[in-house]
């Protein structure tokens, strides 16, 4: 356990930040607190953010995008395995020109699900805030994205089914920017390949 702890101090120190498995509260305040600690330590030129992730809360993801836009600190983003859901609006809020992603990675954008319940009134409070929460991702998805209006972001990415994704049609719809065959210094990396949409 010590040397456990030792690894996630020694990641913090350099703005290495994981969000793994499923967004909850406890991950986005994980997620917060570092981004925090690092915007602290201003010996650091950016945050990365790696992400395997099939998604989670809504409101917790946007939490987690509320402070990367805070983060006076670039926050660069990268995928791995699963970014789907929630995961992928966090990924594609990344600092432009620095949202990466494996060869092999998974990305699903879809409509977020709800589960109401309770009486007439409540119901149509929820309604309100559901609407709002959709507007609030087409609006995320126009700004993150090349896709500039509502009719093609849900002609493309919102559909009335899941739209999967491979890292190609993430970079074809401007989501990520790169495709990274390896780990390497940002400064020095050239195994990566970018699409021109």
């Amino acid at each position: 356990m010590k040397s456990s702890h030792n690894s996630r101090d020694h990641l913090d120190e350099r703005g290495i930040i994981f969000l793994w498995g499923t967004i909850t509260d406890e991950a986005a305040e994980s997620v917060c607190s570092r981004i925090i600690e690092a915007n602290i330590n201003s010996r650091l030129p950016h945050i990365q953010l790696l992400i395997n992730s099939a998604g989670g809360s809504c409101h917790a993801g946007f939490a987690i995008i509320d402070m990367m836009n805070w983060s006076k600190l670039p926050v660069h983003t990268a995928g791995f395995g699963m970014v789907g859901s929630m995961a992928a609006l966090i990924f594609a809020a990344g600092t432009p020109r620095h949202r990466a992603l494996t060869p092999t990675t998974a990305l699903l954008v879809h409509h977020f699900h709800s589960l109401s319940a309770g009486n007439y009134p409540n119901l149509i409070s929820t309604r309100k805030y559901e609407d709002f929460l959709h507007e609030r991702t087409v609006t995320h998805l126009m700004n993150h994205s090349n896709l500039t209006s509502r009719n093609d972001i849900l002609k493309h990415l919102l559909r009335d089914t899941d739209t999967w994704l491979t890292p190609d049609d993430a970079i074809r719809y401007g989501l990520a920017d790169t495709i990274q065959t390896r780990l390497n210094h940002p400064e020095t990396d050239t195994t990566h390949r970018s699409l021109t949409p």
